[in-house]
C-alpha cells in the first residue's frame, strides 16, 4: 500500500505540473530490460546471483533551464542460485526462490552546462526502494524485504548527435541510504546503506513523435551489518553487510510531446 500512495502522489504532483505550464517539453520512456543481479554478500549467506526481467519508465519534462524527472523500475527473477554460508558452490536441486525489486525516484534539475549537441543538468531527487526476496538458503528460507529510501544527487547527460540521433545518461547517487529490514512481524530500522543507479540510452526518431530506444541500465546498492531481534525475547543475532550490483541492456520506445 506504501508503494501505491507514493506512486499516486507522484502521479498527481506531474500531472498538476504539467498542466500549469504549457510551453515545455515532455518524453516519456517505456522500455524492457533483461539482466542480472550479483550479491558478493547476502545477510547470512555467502552469496547470491539472479537473472531478471525489468520494466523501466522513464519520464522527463524540460522547461527553460529546468527539468524535472520521474522513473519506476520493476525487476523480478528469472533464475536464482545461492551459495550459503560455508560452501563454496550453490545449493542444488533446491526449492525454486524469489526475488523482486522496485525502485522510483523522482527529482529536479538545473541546467549548469549547453554547448554544441550538448546539455548537462545537475540537481537532487528522492529515492524509495522495495527488495523482496525468499531463498531457503538464506534466514531459514522466511520471505524476507528491504526496504531503503533517501535523497539522491542527480546528473543528467543530453546529447544531440545528428538529425535523427539522440544519446542521454541518467545518473543518480545515495551514499547515505536508509534501510529496514523485516523479517516475518519484526523488522530493525534505521540502517545505514547506500545506493546508485545509472541508465544509459540511444535513440532513433522513426517518427515526429516516437523514437526507437536501446540502453543499458545498472545500479549498486549495500546494507551495513546490524543486529536483528526475532521472535524470542533474548534472541539478537548480527547480520552481515549485504552488497549487491545488478546491470542490464534495454530496449524500449520513447514518445515525445
Amino acid at each position: 500500500m506504501a508503494r501505491i500512495r507514493w506512486v499516486a502522489v507522484l502521479a498527481a504532483v506531474l500531472v498538476l505540473t504539467f498542466a500549469a505550464v504549457g510551453s515545455a517539453q515532455l518524453d516519456v520512456k517505456t522500455q524492457l530490460g533483461y539482466g542480472g543481479t550479483n550479491y558478493g554478500k547476502i545477510l547470512d549467506a555467502q552469496n547470491a546471483k539472479t537473472t531478471e526481467w525489468s520494466a523501466v519508465l522513464l519520464g522527463t519534462y524540460t522547461h527553460e533551464d529546468l527539468l524535472f524527472n520521474a522513473s519506476f523500475t520493476s525487476s523480478s527473477r528469472l533464475n536464482m542460485s545461492v551459495t550459503a554460508a560455508g560452501e563454496e558452490e550453490p545449493a542444488e536441486d533446491g526449492q525454486p526462490g524469489s526475488h523482486r525489486r522496485s525502485n522510483l525516484q523522482f527529482g529536479g534539475n538545473y541546467l549548469f552546462l549547453q554547448d554544441t549537441g550538448l546539455k548537462l543538468y545537475g540537481g537532487l531527487g528522492y529515492s524509495l526502494t522495495w527488495l523482496s526476496l525468499k531463498d531457503e538458503n538464506i534466514r531459514g528460507g522466511d520471505l524476507l524485504s528491504l526496504d531503503g529510501q533517501g535523497f539522491v544527487g542527480q546528473a543528467i547527460a543530453q546529447f544531440d548527435l545528428g538529425e535523427k540521433f539522440t544519446a542521454d545518461a541518467y545518473l543518480s547517487a545515495a551514499p547515505w541510504y536508509n534501510w529496514e529490514y523485516t523479517q516475518g512481524k519484526h523488522s530493525t530500522k534505521s540502517i545505514p546503506g547506500s545506493h546508485y543507479y545509472y541508465q544509459l540510452g540511444f535513440e532513433y526518431l522513426f517518427a515526429e513523435e516516437y523514437s526507437i530506444r536501446l540502453g543499458v541500465q545498472g545500479g549498486s546498492y549495500s546494507i551495513d551489518k546490524f543486529r536483528y531481534s526475532s521472535s524470542e525475547p533474548d534472541e539478537t543475532i548480527e547480520l552481515d553487510k549485504t552488497s549487491a550490483g545488478y546491470s542490464g541492456v534495454t530496449v524500449g520506445v520513447t514518445w515525445h510531446f
